[in-house]
């Protein structure tokens, strides 16, 4: 069988300019390589077997998102190869992919059909969407009224509707209150018995072991850990104690 997910030495690196002129001079002379590479992920490699649930750990610029993203098809990877098997939903920044000014319903419609339902199926899922995210009236109201906890219901909502081959989640489930949280986990959990490949990142290291039985932990954009994810949520707090800054984020959040 076909792994869900496959990541085989991959690296992810931004130009950097010292001086806004050496864009223009590249862009004119591409030889005169005006610019240094920074890298925020390289020569990461991992692999998740359909229907495996897998965290991702790190600190602030540890290349959690950036691996989230380059899954997720939404950048190229500088170096390696990224391999998805099987129909995506993301779930990265917070209403990524909605407009301010339509409502609930048209933001869930049009990002519908980018996932590829079509529209007979969109109509079918607006009432199940509805309910789910608790929404009521608001529901077709613009989303600039939108408080961000109304916005992870909404996403949320839309992305587990229809259950996907790899569900990606970033750090959604920290927002909103505990009831709609509980009531996420037990979709996860419909997902994950259905056969889902879950990808999640959070810096809550108590929802890690609930979620997923293996966890990754990556550290300036290394991997540093592939194992059990109690395992990872000890390493991490071993390694939050030796560099403060990540300390805060496990105090704060778990």
């Amino acid at each position: 069988m076909s792994v869900a997910i496959r990541c085989d030495g991959v690296g992810k690196a931004y130009r950097h300019f010292s001086h806004p002129r050496d864009r223009i001079v590249q862009l004119l002379w591409p030889a005169a390589r005006k610019y240094h590479d920074v890298w925020v992920v390289r020569d990461v490699s991992f692999s998740v077997e359909p229907g495996e649930s897998v965290a991702i750990l790190g600190g602030n610029g540890a290349g959690k998102s950036t691996i989230l993203r380059l899954v997720a098809g939404i950048t190229a990877p500088t170096m390696g190869q990224v391999s998805v098997h099987g129909r995506l939903t993301a779930m990265l920044e917070l209403g990524m992919g909605f407009h301010a000014e339509f409502s609930g319903e048209q933001n869930v419609q049009m990002t519908a059909q980018l996932y590829g339902l079509r529209p007979a199926e969109i109509r079918m899922l607006l009432p199940r969407i509805r309910e789910f995210s608790e929404l009521g009236d608001q529901f077709f109201e613009p989303l600039r009224t939108y408080s961000s906890g109304m916005n992870i219901r909404l996403a949320f909502s839309l992305a587990t509707a229809v259950r996907p081959d790899v569900l990606i989640i970033d750090e959604a489930l920290a927002v909103g209150d505990q009831n709609f949280q509980q009531k996420s986990l037990a979709r996860i959990r419909e997902l994950q018995d259905g056969g889902t490949s879950l990808l999640f990142v959070s810096h809550d290291s108590g929802m890690i072991p609930r979620v997923c039985k293996r966890a990754l932990i990556l550290d300036h954009g290394s991997l540093r850990y592939d194992g059990s994810a109690e395992g990872a949520v000890s390493e991490y707090a071993s390694l939050a104690v030796s560099t403060p800054r990540d300390a805060t984020l496990i105090v704060e959040h778990g």
